[in-house]
């Protein structure tokens, strides 16, 4: 049987010589590129959890926050996860934490409550907070514990400022910052401390203004506020172990609201209070801690002082005329909280058992001045009287495993005397 025989023809040899050549270049060509090739940064935020393996949240007020400084209370908690503000104009914004809102966050001013008076919430609780002025913001999410009256099922924010540490090497401190921005922006802040070991006064003082902004259109949004806020503290520690403290309070605002019918034109907080902490009493019984506050807050709403007031058609005297419908409410509030906790401690157990209660009183008047005759005077409406008892045990297993359970008992009492009806 004939083979197949393959002859090696010219044309070929020079088809397989340039396909050598070509993979030789290409070989040559191909070199690893050892310089190192520097990407764009990319950069991932999120909260650091920092006990309770997130469930407790520590923010250090003072460090800025993106993308400009907080006028608020709500301002600064919704860049924490899980925060939202509802806003009303520029400012005075209403929280929000996982979707629930109101009376669910428990809103804490040094361990005190502070509510606001209007029944519309515009004055929210976090419309009287200036974050920069405290050293600690700490943010308990969920119903995680006992030791505040009428926990918040959504989450128990705490403002908090710590005592004082000078000495005579070092007497003094301070810090002053001035924000401008677009707008007329324009942003005051002030805190200062003088003293030694045993004994300190501390001042916190801000102011903060801006115009309307406007939007993408180029239209002027009715968002313009301005507001101050002052707060003086004496402090007393005899020895390391003991901290005695008063603090006084005032501050006051107007905001224009575009969501409302209404502005805010009057924001003002008096408060007083005071604090007393002894440590280290026995080897068992650590601390003991006990509070006074009083707060007081008066807010005005009105529809011209910020705003040109709608016009209304009157009929006086047979007469038609036009006048402007000017109306204002004032709602005020002033409420009374004390505490009274021991802290103990057994080897691996911890206890925190105390007592508190909250008294106030809440009150308003309306003025219709283009219809005098539906004008309410001033009255008080409302009453509010709680008087709760709690204990709040932990166990360490671990630096970092603990178990934490908890009981409280309370008493509330509510007069709506409007109605002259009393709910227990």
């Amino acid at each position: 049987m004939a083979q197949p025989k393959f002859l090696l023809q010219p044309l070929t040899v020079a088809i397989l010589a340039a396909s050598n050549s070509t993979l030789l270049w290409a070989n040559m060509d191909v070199q690893p590129d050892k310089t190192p090739v520097v990407l764009a940064p990319i950069v991932v935020t999120a909260q650091q959890p920092n006990d309770a393996n997130g469930l407790i949240i520590h923010a250090d007020p003072k460090q800025a926050i993106q993308p400009i400084p907080a006028t608020d209370g709500a301002d600064y908690l919704q860049n924490i996860m899980g925060f939202s503000s509802i806003k009303n104009g520029g400012t005075n914004g209403d929280v929000t934490f996982r979707g629930m809102f109101g009376s669910r966050i428990k809103m804490l001013v040094d361990g005190s409550e502070n509510l606001g008076a209007c029944p519309s919430r515009m004055d929210s609780p976090t419309s009287y907070i200036q974050p920069e002025s405290f050293d600690q913001i700490t943010v308990i999410k969920g119903p995680q514990t006992v030791q505040y009256a009428t926990p918040g099922s959504a989450a128990t924010v705490i403002f908090q400022r710590q005592p004082e540490n000078l000495s005579k090497e070092q007497p003094y401190r301070g810090q002053a910052s001035v924000l401008m921005g677009s707008y007329g922006r324009l942003d005051h802040n002030i805190e200062a401390a003088i003293g030694d070991e045993s004994k300190y006064a501390r001042l916190n003082a801000n102011r903060s203004v801006a115009d309307d902004y406007k939007d993408g259109d180029d239209n002027s949004i009715h968002s313009n506020w301005e507001r101050w806020n002052a707060d003086l503290a004496l402090g007393w520690k005899p020895s390391e172990d003991s901290w005695l403290e008063f603090s006084a309070g005032k501050a006051d605002g107007e905001a224009a609201y575009a969501g409302r019918t209404m502005d805010g034109s009057q924001f003002k907080r008096e408060s007083l209070a005071l604090h007393a902490e002894q440590k280290n009493i026995t080897e068992v019984i650590k601390k003991i801690q006990a509070q006074i506050d009083y707060s007081y807050n008066d807010h005005v709403m009105d529809n011209f002082s910020l705003r040109t007031p709608p016009m209304t058609r009157m009929n006086m005297h047979g007469m038609e005329m036009t006048v402007p419908n000017k109306m204002s409410m004032r709602v005020d509030r002033r409420t009374l909280n004390t505490r009274l906790a021991v802290t103990t401690d057994w080897d691996k157990f911890s206890v925190i058992s105390g007592v508190d209660t909250q008294q106030n009183k809440h009150g308003g008047d309306m003025v219709m001045y283009a219809m005098p005759k539906m004008n309410m005077p001033y009255a008080e409406d409302l009453k509010f009287q709680s008087y709760g008892a709690f204990s709040e045990w932990t166990y360490a297993f671990k630096s970092d495993q603990k178990l934490v359970a908890g009981a409280r008992v309370d008493q509330i009492k509510i007069n709506n005397l409007g109605l002259t009806h009393c709910y227990l």
